[in-house]
């Protein structure tokens, strides 16, 4: 389903883009914090690396990357390359948890497209809508990140998926609970696991989820019924994302399996640590995002935004300086200080 509309959302600190589909459902997100630039590195970006290694039985090498990264690059048989060479590469997956940036040589053309322009120019029929700009903290805005990070989503007709990515694959759980389907056990399924079929198409692109993907479905599922299961959940994703994908169908377990090439960093590394919990960073941008709004709504309040301890020391760490870009868009009205409490706080004083 092509995008309908997307809204950008510009804080200090951030700035957040939705896309939405015809029905209103989030369907991609993009992040890009002011931290990303002196380590970012996107889908299509063209850069200058060494070739600091070659591993003819892992297919490719491993490359250093502008600002100390390093990311593996696939070589064909006979690429005439040597280790220490200097050689362009253009990113072809983003790095995530526990696992390099994968990049291929390419010819060295400057990158005309912003990663924004790129993300939007791959979405299906975006090319030609302009954003629409909101104020931080706009609720869709909210409401579609905080989608992306939930392990469990309600399905439109019942029932529920529970997505828990592991380091081998991702796995969804289909839980019938709540769902009254009248009928044959087996147009029940169908009906059933279709829905979550295609939930889960959008669930993938919303999260920027890949590699092994394994949904455990509900039987009974005859092989008529499985093949159709595999061609909507193609079907569904092919009208999201450009990305490459295969599954299968059903196996006699109820398991079908599928397989999408990686693009960006998984929405959940960006915003998460290894526990599930935000970030530093994220904690202290939410924060920020809350104090920017309030203070558009109180033009004359003199505020206080406490952050969590673990927050304020990022943020005096990061060398950003945000306390002065908030002082030359608001004025000296806005205060930031550290708290022993978990979340972030936003006071008139």
């Amino acid at each position: 389903m092509p995008v309908a509309r997307i809204l950008r959302e510009v804080a200090i600190g951030e700035t957040r883009r939705v896309a939405f589909d015809q029905a209103g459902r989030a369907i991609a997100l993009r992040t890009d914090r002011w931290s990303d630039t002196a380590t970012g590195l996107h889908i299509g970006d063209i850069v200058a690396a060494r070739l600091r290694a070659i591993h003819p039985t892992q297919g490719g090498g491993f490359v250093e990357l502008p600002g100390g990264a390093e990311a593996f690059v696939r070589l064909r048989e006979g690429h005439g390359f040597t280790e220490g060479q200097s050689i362009s590469v253009q990113i072809v997956s983003e790095a995530r948890l526990g696992k390099l940036a994968r990049a291929e040589p390419a010819p060295f053309e400057p990158t005309t497209q912003s990663p924004a322009a790129r993300w939007q120019a791959a979405l299906p029929g975006a090319t030609h809508l302009t954003q629409e700009d909101v104020l931080p903290g706009h609720p869709d805005i909210e409401s579609a990140f905080d989608e992306a990070t939930s392990e469990t989503i309600t399905l439109p007709g019942g029932g529920s998926l529970r997505i828990q990515p592991t380091a081998a694959l991702v796995a969804i759980d289909l839980d019938t609970s709540g769902r009254n389907d009248s009928g044959r056990a087996a147009a029940r399924a169908l009906r059933i696991n279709t829905d979550a079929t295609r939930e889960l198409a959008r669930q993938i692109s919303l999260r920027n989820l890949g590699g092994a993907i394994v949904l455990d479905c509900v039987s009974p599922i005859n092989r008529e019924a499985g093949l159709k299961l595999r061609d909507s959940f193609l079907s569904a994703f092919a009208d999201l994302s450009q990305r490459h994908a295969k599954a299968l169908a059903p196996s006699v377990f109820g398991l079908m399996e599928a397989s999408i090439a990686w693009g960006e960093t998984p929405i959940s590394d960006r915003l998460l640590d290894r526990h599930g919990e935000p970030t530093d960073e994220t904690l202290c941008l939410e924060g920020l995002r809350h104090l920017q709004r309030e203070a558009r709504a109180r033009p004359m309040a003199r505020l206080t935004l406490t952050l969590p301890r673990r927050a304020f020391d990022w943020m005096t760490r990061s060398g950003l300086d945000l306390q002065a870009r908030l002082d030359e868009t608001f004025g000296a009205r806005l205060t930031i200080l550290s708290s022993d409490k978990t979340k972030p706080e936003v006071f008139q004083t």
